[in-house]
């Protein structure tokens, strides 16, 4: 086999250049799912009630453009908010799909006092007068009409817009929705249509575009453009930006550190031309099966490209130090003789312990788990089909090694394992002191729901948030949908409404901004409690006069929005600050379900676009210790049956385990929380850690067989410890590229990989061999003192072998350190 690897190389390359070529002319893009329901399985209950509310209800996606006039409450005032309405309404952005403004808001105090004085009349008439009502709001000007904000406004003289004013700010169907409680900020809210009939990402570019312009046209700051579909636009078009720049950067420097450090440039070229490879090929299966990626797949590009580094590493290594010994030939065949079993064994195993993530019950763990799976197979195998071209290359582009000469990396491997080896529990008990107490930091992690806290400080969605919710309140987003029951919208059902509206807004009395308005039914039908007042065949006249003239307005769409007739159920709609800790929210959410639980009934129900977006964050960190344990499992039993010793795979898995805890107690004293990707992050330094485990120990391991454990220690790690120092650096270097990310998570992703991988690192390097020469001198001991029992009295008195000096690597002169007795030796 590996003679026919040698032999075909220059055909395999030829291959997969013209793959290469043929995808990156040919190659289709992957999409993105950008909708909420990318992070859910299609069987979630949370997702199916979202889902049931959405057809009910219509979908909350709604966006908030808000912006700064002095002069809101003005004729000029009413004409810019109109101008704004229109043009992003209208059918101008094809993903809007109605727009709601101060302006064209009824005057819902003057319907009020209009509805009550029609009550007051004798019978016929008031049939007559609510007739006449009827006709006038089908064809309603909503420019001109008095009974519309806009046309009240632009009625009225001047000086009497101050009681306009004043009703504006106090009553809670506009303060904090439509107008601040200054009368200087408005809002246009544009509600999307479902993220599936639409590109979220496009929609909100051309809201922000179009806000911008008519900043300008006024001379107003810019507007701030918030809500769900923002944030989720945002977060996509970050990811889709972040996946080319990742990919470009991550093989650029992996292919600096290969080249600086086996001086060749094909041993560069190769494994960025099989990441590239591996990458396009994923994307165009991936796109010709209609699979899209969800928000947290964002790494997986910078991943695949850096899956190909340990394979690459390591064979770079091993063929340099060979090359010094043997013709280019018998070196590239003896290293393929020597590599290819352990870079089958950590891409089998690597590949399991990311499979292990299909058991998570969150839909891009899964699809996450999947792709790395597969793609660290292929990635493994591609680079060994390469490696010969860079053994024996077509014509040379590197500095070549002369044989005879001497490795200095070897030989300062070979006295940093002297060292080791000498002091192995000074070793252990430094690695214990460092790494405990930096690891009990994991019993202070936290999981973020903010979803703005995902986006760097300066992006402007964060900016825009921090304004609104300043002025406007939280634009966090929950619902709750409540059966009215068989008599159906009644003046009952209202005053339910009412108090549990009540009940809502007074649960963080502590802190009043936490809820921010909420708004239902008994907003919208009684917003001052007029109708209330009346008696009770009055209110049921009021109410039924004031339903049929909103059914048959403009603004009959915003009665759907609360009230579904044929379901007999309403929906209250709660808005809370985003910017809140998230045991905070949690505990809104389950407070104000049941508050509406008391009043309607355990069919009460709690969902909306915030409360997913908590789930998603909360599902991804439960199911991170569940997905590791299996990861850990299923890489445990592949280190069992290669070493076939549970105690060797034991020991072999305790460095990455160690800087696994270390990295997660790390980001729990740092106050780095869990999110989408830092959650992975256990799972994904588990896969990349156990490569190096690998080829330190299968090596040690074979010779183990044949030599004894000094000669086997120093000759194994002579050659693989200066493999795991390129693969490691490299690795951490491909990850570090995520600092480049727009997205927060990426970046905290990339940086506590690359911790962690360089915390395994000296774990394989220095904790490994202390550990087995500890093992070693339990196993001498105990052979000892079982040869000094009275059965064996002959041996008892026989004398330990002497200490021999460990051997001479790769033409490199012994180290002048030597063990001392007691240490163990061939």
């Amino acid at each position: 086999m590996i003679e026919l690897l040698l032999r075909s190389r220059y055909v395999v390359g030829s291959i997969v250049l013209a793959l290469l070529a043929y995808l990156i002319v040919f190659g289709e893009k992957v999409g993105y799912e950008q909708s909420i329901g990318s992070f859910f399985a299609e069987d979630d209950p949370d997702m199916n009630v979202y889902q049931d509310a959405a057809t009910k209800f219509g979908d909350d996606n709604f966006v908030f453009l808000v912006y700064d006039d002095p002069d809101v409450i003005s004729p000029a005032g009413m004409d810019r908010a109109a101008d704004l309405a229109a043009a992003v309404g209208g059918g101008s952005i094809p993903g809007v799909m109605r727009v709601e403004s101060i302006d064209a808001m009824p005057l819902v105090w003057a319907i009020d006092d209009a509805l009550l004085a029609v009550d007051r009349l004798p019978g016929f008439a008031r049939k007559a007068a609510m007739n006449a009502a009827l006709g006038a709001v089908k064809n309603i000007d909503l420019k001109t009409n008095k009974m519309t904000v806009g046309g009240a406004v632009r009625s009225t003289d001047a000086s009497r817009l101050g009681p306009i004013k004043e009703r504006l700010t106090k009553n809670p169907m506009f303060v904090g929705t439509l107008i601040d409680s200054t009368a200087t900020t408005t809002a246009v809210v544009a509600r999307l249509r479902k993220t599936n009939d639409h590109d979220v990402v496009s929609t909100i570019k051309a809201l922000r575009e179009k806000a911008d312009a008519f900043a300008e046209r006024h001379h107003l700051p810019r507007p701030a453009v918030v809500g769900p579909p923002a944030l989720l636009g945002d977060g996509f078009a970050a990811i889709e930006v972040d996946g080319r720049r990742l990919a470009a950067v991550g093989m650029i420097l992996i292919a600096l550190v290969t080249l600086s450090a086996v001086r060749s440039v094909w041993w560069a070229i190769v494994p960025m031309a099989a990441g590239w490879t591996v990458w396009l090929a994923t994307e165009t299966l991936l796109s010709r099966f209609h699979i899209r990626l969800s928000l947290s797949g964002g790494p997986l590009v910078a991943q695949i490209i850096v899956l190909t580094m340990p394979a690459a590493s390591h064979l770079a290594i091993h063929f340099r130090d060979d090359r010094r010994k043997l013709p280019a030939r018998d070196a590239a065949r003896e290293t393929l003789s020597k590599v290819s079993t352990p870079i089958v064994w950590t891409a089998i195993t690597g590949a399991i312990g990311y499979l292990a993530l299909l058991t998570s019950d969150v839909l891009p763990i899964q699809q996450f788990g999947a792709i790395l799976g597969t793609c660290t197979l292929v990635a493994a195998i591609l680079v060994m089909a390469l490696a010969p071209i860079a053994m024996l290359p077509p014509f040379p582009l590197e500095i070549p090694v002369r044989q005879g000469s001497k490795s200095r990396v070897s030989g300062l491997m070979n006295r940093l394992t002297v060292l080791v080896h000498q002091h192995p529990t000074i070793v252990v008990a430094t690695v214990a002191a460092v790494t405990l107490p930096l690891s009990l930091g994991v019993f202070r992690l936290t999981y973020e729901t903010n979803y703005i806290n995902l986006f760097k400080p300066q992006a402007r969605v964060v900016r825009d948030y921090g304004t609104v919710e300043n002025k406007l309140g939280g634009i966090g987003l929950v619902e709750i949908v409540a059966p009215v029951g068989p008599k159906g919208l009644d003046y009952d059902a209202i005053a339910k409404l009412d108090r549990v509206g009540r009940t809502i807004r007074g649960l963080e009395p502590e802190n009043p901004r936490a809820i921010a308005q909420v708004l239902s039914l008994a907003t919208v039908m009684d917003p001052d409690g007029r109708i209330a007042a009346l008696d009770e065949q009055a209110r049921a006249r009021v109410l039924a006069g004031k339903l049929e003239l909103i059914e048959a307005s403009p603004q009959a769409s915003l009665l759907r929005s609360f009230w579904n007739p044929e379901a007999k159920e309403t929906r209250i709609l709660v808005r809370l600050l985003e910017q809140q800790p998230a045991a905070a929210k949690a505990s809104i959410f389950h407070r104000a379900e049941e508050a509406a639980r008391a009043e309607f009934g355990p069919e009460a129900h709690l969902t909306g676009l915030s409360f997913l977006m908590t789930k998603t964050t909360e599902g991804v960190v439960a199911t991170q210790w569940s997905t590791f344990a299996w990861s850990a499992l299923g890489i445990l039993v592949m280190l069992t049956l290669a070493f076939r010793s549970i105690v060797l795979a034991v020991l072999a898995l305790l460095p990455t385990l160690l800087s696994v805890a270390f990295v997660l107690g790390l980001m729990g004293w740092l106050s780095i929380k869990l999110d989408i990707a830092t959650a992975l992050v256990a799972s994904v330094a588990l896969g990349l850690s156990v490569d190096d485990t690998f080829h330190c120990l299968i090596q040690f391991h074979k010779l183990r067989k044949t030599r004894g454990f000094r000669r086997s220690l120093f000759a194994s790690y002579a050659v693989s410890g200066p493999g795991v120092l390129l693969s490691s650096l490299a690795v951490a270097i491909g990850f570090l590229a995520l600092r480049t990310s727009e997205f927060e998570p990426f970046v905290n992703f990339g940086t506590m990989v690359a911790v962690a991988t360089a915390g395994s690192t000296l774990g394989n390097l220095v904790l490994l061999p202390a550990c087995l020469t500890l093992g070693e001198r339990l196993r001498r001991r105990a052979v000892a003192a079982s040869s000094s029992s009275p059965a064996h009295p002959a041996t008892s008195r026989a004398p330990l072998p002497p200490v021999v000096p460990p051997p001479v690597i790769s033409g490199d002169a012994p180290p002048a350190a030597r063990t001392s007795g007691g240490n163990g030796s061939s």
